[in-house]
């Protein structure tokens, strides 16, 4: 039969019909899954982007707001600060000028021409000035006292305070505590030596 047809091995191997078009679709669809995969893997790396960028503005948004709390708060504590000290500054140069202006008062006073006959009235003088430089030095004391608000005795030591040996009991004391217990140690010694002037210029 077949050296009568001999195009029927042909047509064996021919394919079926609609083959080509089943192959055609099949490439289609082969090439359609790898562009639609394509374009997962782009919008993936578009979601990843995406939430990059979310991320880095909520970092924004959150370090913003803390720098703007953290930044005014620090101007105000400084701005207190600076008044604080502006006022310190004023006390601690008023009282220094109200100091050399009582040490001017009291370097001058002197027995040196004291006579019996005035010895009464220069004496008097003489006390009421000092009494004067008394009040005003214990005055300073206590404005500069109120003004610093706490003692040192008070503050807890710091790191390195905390690294050497404790600090005495004369270091720690405010500047108008020791003013004062300087101010006290001398008291004593300046009353003899007024006794003494006295008992001599009696004598005579």
């Amino acid at each position: 039969m077949s050296e009568d047809n001999p195009l029927e091995p042909d047509l064996l191997r021919a394919p079926p019909p609609g083959r080509q078009e089943l192959d055609s679709s099949l490439e289609q669809a082969r090439e359609r899954i790898q562009m639609l995969q394509r374009q997962k893997d782009e919008l993936e790396r578009a979601r990843g982007e995406l939430e990059e960028l979310r991320r880095r503005h909520d970092e924004f948004q959150r370090g913003r707001a803390e720098m703007l709390e953290a930044l005014n708060r620090g101007l105000i504590v400084l701005e207190h600060e600076l008044v604080e000290a502006q006022r310190k500054t004023d006390l601690v140069a008023r009282t220094r000028e109200t100091f050399k202006e009582q040490l001017a008062r009291v370097e001058v006073l002197t027995d040196a021409h004291w006579t019996p006959e005035n010895l009464k009235s220069e004496l008097s003088k003489s006390l009421a000035t000092i009494e004067t430089a008394r009040m005003e030095f214990n005055r300073a004391c206590l404005r500069i006292d109120a003004l610093q608000g706490k003692t040192p005795e008070s503050l807890p030591p710091t790191p390195l305070e905390q690294m050497i040996a404790p600090p005495s009991a004369l270091e720690r004391l405010s500047l108008g505590r020791a003013l004062k217990l300087g101010f006290a140690f001398t008291l004593p010694l300046l009353v003899m030596v007024l006794i003494l002037v006295i008992a001599l210029l009696v004598k005579r």
